[in-house]
């Protein structure tokens, strides 16, 4: 009872059944035992003779190697595949009854069942007499399991290699596996070894044994190998079998019929078997001697030389280092925990020359024999990969048999495959690749995989594949000679290592994944040749019509250039045309409004001549306005028009606005109303221009208000930032209005809204002017009207807040504005005129006369910096310059008066008169040295208001 209890508890250490309770399957089977080994058996199968279909019911608790049940639900193990080839021969089908390992409960059921008879086969059970009253065995096993002598990876006392290491050592053995017991003690009498034997009933006291430090060994199988153990000795252990269930003899005559089949047709199934689902691992283990130990310490990062992209030995794939090589060094670097790190060649003697010169620790792949290596003073591990080699040869040499040329890479040995063949050597494989496909050679040998990796690369059309040579090209570490003694033995200890796993592993393709190759034109075309004339057609095609496309743009963008030529042209033209129309008329306007100023100030003009001499002088600033109106246009469609970005102050432009109109709203007695709604005074923005379109709208609704209506002028702000405002300008009247359709059109150029008999007088440009300076100033100038009930013209743009503080000529006009000129500022002034117009010339005199002012008129610029230079020093109080004058311009005439050496040079003021009103004559006013603008015409009020400001700032 006692044996069955261990044979139990055996069975589910191993991992082949996990039971339930052991007690409870005594208690239910009496005295027996099952034992569940991890092993593999390969069946020899036996055709089956005309059997009736038999369906047998399997006992199958899940167990790793042995009874294996899989995700998709088919199912494997060693058990599994006895059974299928079993059927080969028999013809059994096989109801499986499973139970998973975690479930002991479920496991104890399938044990009891096979024993009462519920299940016809189980597998993986020990042989023992009184079994046999519960089951039948076959004549034959189904394989056997290993025990082990394991020690720890530490204990440097024990060698796997040196039985007599295990000289007084102390085994750890469990008291009840008797039969295993006898096996070691025969093996330890055989090698006439002297050990003590320490024996465990406990198990769980056995299985710590070796680790609490009882023993230095311990005894039993496999599934008590751990990662910090190595084997010292493995032994043969029990066999184990296929059983049926005991009502049913003649169900065993079969089965080992079956199995008798199986071992004729292959002796070495169940070893087979057993190494597909229990590789030996634990054979691996390295053991290293001190001297060893103390290298691997202190090595440091080892260099290991290899070529440079040498597909598949080693390669770069997404940055990662791949290959044949890398997955050795890996496997050795787990083993030995040792550290490398890659030198590059580029041939494979640079390899060999990197390596005797100190450069390189060791040769990643070297493909030479002993001898070879001998010769290059090299030494070499044992082979940890093999490589398939093959025949390369140039398709215009199989006419030759004898005498061949073989291309081989400098430094590597191999043999030709005739006896009078010659050898050629070449740096590289590619070299020799290309020596047989240019012909300079007939032939060359290289490893298979190698050939993959080149074919990416480039194509050789004149060479083929001629056989398979079953000479394989072993890879093997390489050193120079004499290598430093242990790290030769730990690498060569590490490659030994290696099983057929491992060097399968090494060569398998998942971890060659082939780098994509570099598409040349010369792939292209030998690959695919239609695709390539197709696309060089294509290409010839397209640049035929790219010629022609060139040449059609090109033409046509000579037309367009020659347009734009002609456009530029006729703009300058234009823009000269109206400059000089804007002098010419602006120059009798001036005699116009001039004279007619002095008429109306003349003490002669009776009130009748006056009223009609003022009519004069409004019509004649109106066709002024005009002239305005026209030229601001031309300036707006020649993209030619710019704002300024100036200081100024909000509140005054507002009240210059408002005093502007004072007199058009009072001659219609309209309501007028101004609201500021500001948090700031002083903003960054061209005022001039922002007054301008503030003005036109003003007119627009004076004009097109009854009298009696009402005008609101309002501006408020809306801070953006601390730094930035938006602000609403809006004026609003309670005229006319205009209608929906007509809304669109006002800010049309020379157009005015219809539907009512008024039309008032105007070019029917000032809104369209405005719209357009608005929209440069970031805005958009925008109408709310319903005709009979009025209009409401708005805009609102973005300007930055000023914080500084004005200039003092701005503080100037805040003091003088809306002043009546006092008469003792200009009273006794000198002033020096240079006019050439002798009409404007006694405009000019006799205005200023009637203020007391002493005029010297100088007819050219020449003359007025004669007359400058002589007179003394704060002698002309101000200087009138006209710009268009003979012999000197009034701009060269300001410039040299304002270098000379007096006091009064840089003073003095210059107002420029000019019918030239454009913003760049401005600028060029200001950079000659002139103080002021007088725009021709002008009236005595300008004249006089222009004259009080310079004498003021100055």
């Amino acid at each position: 009872m006692r044996d069955m209890k261990e044979q139990l508890s055996y069975c589910k250490k191993r991992h082949l059944f996990k039971f339930g309770d052991i007690h409870r399957v005594c208690k239910s089977v009496g005295a027996w035992a099952v034992i569940l080994f991890i092993f593999l058996s390969y069946c020899p199968a036996v055709v089956a003779e005309d059997v009736e279909e038999t369906v047998l019911t399997v006992a199958f608790p899940v167990s790793p190697g042995i009874n294996e049940v899989y995700e998709d639900g088919t199912y494997g193990g060693c058990v599994y595949d006895w059974l299928r080839e079993i059927s080969k021969y028999t013809g059994w089908k096989y109801d499986i009854k499973t139970a998973d390992e975690s479930n002991d409960e479920a496991t104890t059921e399938l044990l009891d069942g096979m024993i009462e008879g519920k299940y016809d086969i189980m597998g993986g059970m020990f042989y023992q007499e009184e079994y046999e009253q519960y089951f039948n065995y076959p004549k034959y096993i189904m394989g056997s399991n290993y025990s082990l002598l394991m020690y720890q990876k530490d204990n440097s006392d024990i060698k796997g290699y040196d039985y007599n290491t295990l000289n007084g050592k102390r085994i750890g053995v469990f008291g009840k596996a008797a039969s295993k017991i006898e096996r070691l003690k025969k093996f330890i009498e055989y090698n006439n070894l002297t050990c003590e034997l320490v024996y465990y009933d406990d198990r769980e006291l056995y299985e710590k044994c070796i680790d609490s430090g009882d023993v230095d060994l311990i005894y039993g199988s496999d599934v008590y190998m751990k990662d910090g153990y190595n084997v010292a000795v493995k032994l043969d252990s029990d066999p184990y079998y296929l059983v049926t269930s005991k009502d049913k003899p003649e169900l065993c005559e079969q089965l080992s019929k079956a199995m008798e089949e199986i071992y004729a047709a292959n002796p070495n199934f169940a070893e087979e078997l057993y190494n597909k689902y229990f590789p030996d691992k634990y054979i691996n283990s390295i053991t290293f001697t001190d001297e060893e130990d103390k290298f691997i310490k202190e090595c440091g990062t080892l260099k290991v030389a290899v070529i440079r992209d040498r597909y598949p030995l080693f390669y770069e794939s997404d940055g990662k280092k791949s290959g044949i090589v890398p997955e050795c060094l890996k496997l050795i670097s787990n083993r030995t925990n040792l550290d490398f790190e890659y030198v590059y060649a580029d041939t494979y003697s640079e390899l060999v020359e990197m390596a005797a010169s100190g450069k390189a620790d060791i040769i990643g792949a070297f493909m030479n024999d002993d001898t070879s290596a001998d010769d290059l003073g090299l030494i070499r591990t044992a082979g940890y990969a093999d490589l398939d080699s093959i025949i390369l040869r140039n398709k215009q040499s199989f006419d030759k048999q004898d005498g061949l040329t073989m291309a081989v890479p400098e430094t590597l040995s191999l043999k030709t495959t005739g006896k009078n063949d010659s050898i050629i050597r070449y740096p590289k494989y590619e070299d020799c690749m290309e020596a047989v496909n240019n012909g300079l050679a007939d032939y060359t040998r290289m490893p298979a995989s190698f050939i993959e990796g080149f074919y990416t690369k480039d194509y050789y059309a004149n060479m083929t594949i001629v056989a398979d040579t079953n000479i394989q090209e072993t890879l093997t570490l390489a050193m120079k000679a004499p290598a430093n003694v242990q790290m030769y033995s730990v690498l060569s200890k590490a490659v030994n290592s290696f099983n057929d796993e491992d060097k399968a592993h090494i060569v398998s393709q998942p971890n060659l994944s082939l780098p994509d190759g570099v598409v040349t034109l010369k792939t292209v075309l030998y690959t695919n040749p239609v695709l390539v004339i197709g696309i060089c057609v294509g290409f010839v095609f397209i640049l035929s019509l790219m010629a022609v496309l060139f040449i059609f743009y090109s033409m046509r963008t000579k037309m367009m250039a020659v347009k734009l030529e002609k456009a530029e042209e006729t703009s300058r033209a234009k823009s000269d045309f109206l400059s000089r129309m804007s002098h010419e008329i602006r120059t009798p306007m001036n005699a116009i409004i001039g004279l007619t100023n002095l008429a109306i100030l003349s003490r002669d003009a009776t009130p009748a001549l006056k009223e009609d001499l003022n009519k004069i002088d409004s019509s004649a600033k109106f066709l002024l306005s005009i002239l305005n109106d026209v030229l601001d246009m031309s300036k707006i469609e020649s993209k030619k028009m710019t704002v300024e970005n100036l200081p100024f102050d909000m509140y005054e432009l507002i009240e210059q606005i408002k005093i502007m109109f004072v007199p058009q709203i009072s001659e219609k007695n309209l309501n007028f109303d101004v609201t500021c709604e500001l948090e700031d005074t002083c903003y960054l923005g061209d005022k001039m221009r922002i007054n301008q379109v503030l003005a036109n709208l003003m007119s627009n609704a004076c004009k097109f208000t009854d009298r009696g209506g009402s005008v609101w002028l309002s501006v408020t702000e809306s801070r953006i930032n601390e730094n930035k405002s938006k602000l609403k300008f809006s004026v609003k009247d309670t005229g006319v209005g205009i209608n929906e359709k007509d809304i669109d059109r006002v800010f049309n150029s020379f157009e005015q809204a219809e539907g009512s008999n008024l039309r008032a007088p105007g070019t029917g440009l000032g809104l369209s002017i405005s719209s357009s300076l608005v929209s440069l100033m970031g805005g958009d100038l925008k109408v709310k009207s319903e005709p009979g009930k009025g209009s409401e013209f708005y805009f609102i743009i973005e300007l930055p807040i000023y914080s500084g503080k004005l200039s003092e000529p701005n503080n100037v006009a805040d003091k003088t504005k809306n002043i009546v000129l006092d008469e003792n500022i200009l009273k006794n002034m000198r002033v020096l005129l240079a006019e050439d117009n002798d009409i404007n010339a006694e405009i000019a005199t006799e205005l200023l006369k009637m203020k007391q002012i002493s005029v010297d008129r100088a007819p050219n610029g020449q003359e007025a910096v004669n007359m400058f230079a002589k007179s003394s020093d704060g002698e002309y109080s101000a200087i009138l310059m006209d710009i268009n004058m003979p012999e000197k311009d009034g701009l060269t005439a300001a410039a040299e008066i304002r270098k000379m050496n007096r006091k009064d040079s840089a003073e003095v003021p210059i107002l420029a008169m000019t019918a030239n009103t454009f913003k760049e004559d401005r600028e060029k006013a200001a950079e000659a040295g002139m103080t002021g603008f007088l725009p021709k015409p002008f009236d005595a009020e300008q004249l006089y208001k222009t004259l009080t400001d310079s004498i003021l700032k100055k």
